[in-house]
Order: structure tokens, then sequence, then C-alpha cells
């Protein structure tokens, strides 16, 4: 699998991020989703209310990297492919203190959605 290569963007433009296109390790990376936008903003919103320290800065780079490799790995976390991920997590995480650990939760509960959505958002990375 070839991996992302990240643009590293300005320590000031960390907390600026509103919106899921705004922490992509890159501009114009990949289109988003209105839906997955929607879903990403109240998963975080919901885990935000469980874990207060949870900010959207640090968790929105693992909801992009989630929809960037969906495809790719099917879905399917294997020990292999979570090795892969957490090297493009550390590569593409841009700002986010997020460990890896944190990160997965995330990446596996966004793939979950997006298998229930792909009949859908058949678009995705099209």
């Amino acid at each position: 699998m070839q991996r992302l290569r990240p643009v590293r963007t300005s320590p000031s433009v960390r907390g600026t991020a509103q919106r899921l296109s705004d922490c992509l390790a890159y501009e114009g990376m990949m289109d988003i989703p209105d839906e997955f936008e929607a879903f990403s903003q109240a998963d975080h919103r919901r885990r935000a209310r469980l874990h207060p320290d949870l900010a959207w800065d640090d968790a929105c780079p693992a909801y992009a990297l989630a929809l960037a490799t969906h495809d790719a790995y099917q879905g399917r976390l294997s020990l292999s492919a979570d090795d892969e991920l957490e090297a493009q997590w550390d590569e593409l995480r841009g700002a986010s203190s997020m460990d890896w650990t944190v990160a997965r939760v995330i990446v596996r509960e966004a793939w979950r959605w997006l298998a229930t959505q792909q009949d859908d958002v058949a678009l995705l990375h099209h």
C-alpha cells in the first residue's frame, strides 16, 4: 500500500479546525462526504462527553485517517493492518497529541459507520 505523505501545518493552526477538511494532513487530500462530516462531529461530541479532555483537534485526524483507509483495508483491522495504520497515524496525525491506541478506537468506529453507509455513500473515493 502506498503511504500518504503529510504536509506539515504550523503550530499556530492548531485549535482552529472546525470541519474535518480543516485537519487533513494536506490540503485536497480527499473529498469529505457531508454524511461522514456529520458522523465524525456527532461521534466526537459523544466521546467528549465521556472524555472531556478529548479535543476535536486531536480526534479529527483519526476520522480523516479512517475515511482515507477504509476502502483499502476493507474495514478490517488485522495485526499487519494495525501496524501499517499506526505508521500512517504517526505520519498523518499533524499536531494531534492522541496516541495510536486511542486513535485506533476512533478509526474502528468510523470504519463501522462507513461499512453501514457503503451503499448510500458509494462515491467516497471517486
